[in-house]
């Protein structure tokens, strides 16, 4: 007797080819006038199969996306909740610095699918889950913030003004990178970086610890 297989290993085979091809396709300069007919003929599937994944080519870009924000928060989870709360931001800063090597493509992704016109295009399912991914991110960030403070390292605050500062710096300092086209440049730029975020959020204790050189090799 014959037997068929499964069709959910088919159905993530063809989406893995669909992402693949957009991915390379994403690649040219005129990355926004990609189509899905050409995404589909990249991928070697009909056109219908393509719908039956993304419903529109702005659910396409979101997938890829997603995919770049939870690299980015496997590396942050990746960080050892056991280490010196300087140390964890560190490693934090050093980690999220990293978007700012991101090839052509990703980064024109990740600044086109950022504004809100286009998050307000996407489905409700896709932006809880998209913003499930930045809240656990912002969550791991507090925790680290917030074990500084307990440990009298980091000035105390309300939570959404410990957030505020420090991730407008880093998303200041990847976007400005972005747009220089330098990427992370110099190793030392990482603890240039994180050296900035601290200096405004230490106590007098939190800055003695800086001088001795901790936090800034994560």
């Amino acid at each position: 007797m014959e037997h068929t297989a499964p069709a959910r290993p088919l159905f993530e085979e063809r989406e893995s080819a669909i992402l693949a091809a957009a991915r390379e396709l994403f690649q040219r300069e005129d990355w926004e006038l990609v189509t899905i007919d050409e995404i589909a003929a990249k991928a070697q599937i009909g056109k219908g199969t393509v719908y039956k994944h993304v419903a529109s080519k702005d659910e396409l870009y979101a997938r890829l996306a997603m995919e770049i924000d939870r690299r980015l928060l496997a590396r942050i989870e990746a960080i050892d909740d056991a280490a010196p709360p300087l140390d964890q931001l560190a490693a934090y800063t050093a980690a999220f610095w990293q978007l700012a090597d991101l090839p052509p493509e990703e980064r024109n992704l990740m600044q086109y699918c950022g504004r809100v016109s286009f998050r307000r295009r996407l489905p409700v399912p896709m932006r809880a889950d998209w913003g499930m991914i930045e809240q656990q991110l912002r969550d791991r960030l507090l925790a680290i913030l917030r074990a500084g403070v307990n440990a009298e390292l980091i000035e105390p605050r309300p939570d959404d003004l410990l957030l505020f500062g420090v991730q407008s710096a880093l998303h200041g300092a990847v976007r400005l990178a972005w747009r220089s086209g330098s990427g992370t440049g110099r190793p030392e730029r990482t603890a240039e970086l994180t050296r900035f975020i601290l200096m405004g959020i230490l106590t007098k204790q939190g800055r003695k610890q800086l001088k001795k050189g901790l936090a800034l090799s994560p």
